[in-house]
């Protein structure tokens, strides 16, 4: 009997310090966030890859590392650094990301959970400059027994914005996830994406992108993702992508 209660104590403290395939986070791989954080005291390393082609140019090429901490119930913050490598071969250092996240609410009857994020991006290399904000509130809604759907919405704002650019845009993206192979299995999330995006500079339209990824688990602290998405249609002055591709790493402790 010990020896069960042992062994049920460790599976216990495995899926606690667990990382969840189900716990979709902006960047892993697609744009959109789930109104869940990670869990109170859990610690996770995120790492990820990113290429975004253009027609007229060379692509971009993305690094990005993050550190992320549960620090309260239903509350998370964390610290990422993005360099990336423009036109291949012009590196830039990018931003130093910090961000908090919390779960304001979780879903009731037919009340989604609710969730709010801040994103701080402070310039790291001399291409970058001012301080760039955004306010995110989240929203997810369980449809049937196993599919979600969840809404972005975004306010972005430039503290130093150059004549000629907004100082405030704001998006939008529906978003959607539903596990593979339940219930006799339980270790990829299919996720899906419609995102809208307004152009930076004024006169500038609206970006709309389809994106469709998977999130496999790979062992109970580590989770594989990998996305692809594409810029169905580009506003007045905006440059199109074709294609971009996220491929990410996080491992929970």
């Amino acid at each position: 009997m010990r020896r069960l209660s042992t062994l049920a104590l460790l599976g216990l403290s495995a899926m606690v310090m667990a990382s969840d395939h189900n716990n979709i986070e902006a960047g892993r791989p697609l744009r959109f966030d789930d109104a869940y954080s990670i869990a109170y005291r859990e610690r996770a390393f995120e790492f990820g890859l990113s290429l975004d082609s253009f027609r007229r140019r060379a692509s971009d090429l993305g690094l990005k590392s993050e550190f992320k901490y549960g620090f309260a119930k239903n509350q998370d913050v964390a610290i990422a650094f993005e360099p990336h490598w423009r036109g291949g071969d012009r590196f830039d250092a990018g931003r130093v990301e910090l961000s908090y996240f919390n779960g304001l609410r979780r879903e009731i009857d037919n009340s989604p959970a609710l969730a709010v994020r801040v994103d701080a991006g402070i310039p790291a290399s001399n291409d970058e400059r001012g301080i760039d904000l955004r306010f995110r509130g989240i929203a997810t809604k369980a449809l049937g027994q196993y599919d979600k759907l969840h809404l972005n919405l975004d306010l972005n704002m430039r503290t130093d914005s150059t004549p000629g650019e907004r100082r405030h845009t704001v998006d939008a993206i529906v978003g959607y996830s539903t596990p593979l192979g339940y219930p006799k299995r339980f270790d990829q999330t299919l996720v899906a994406e419609f995102a809208l995006v307004q152009g930076k500079n004024k006169g500038d339209g609206y970006t709309g992108s389809l994106g469709i990824g998977l999130r496999r688990q790979i062992d109970p602290r580590s989770v594989f993702d990998i996305g692809v998405s594409t810029d169905l249609f580009a506003g007045r002055g905006v440059e199109r992508s074709p294609f971009r591709l996220a491929i990410g790493y996080s491992v929970g402790f």
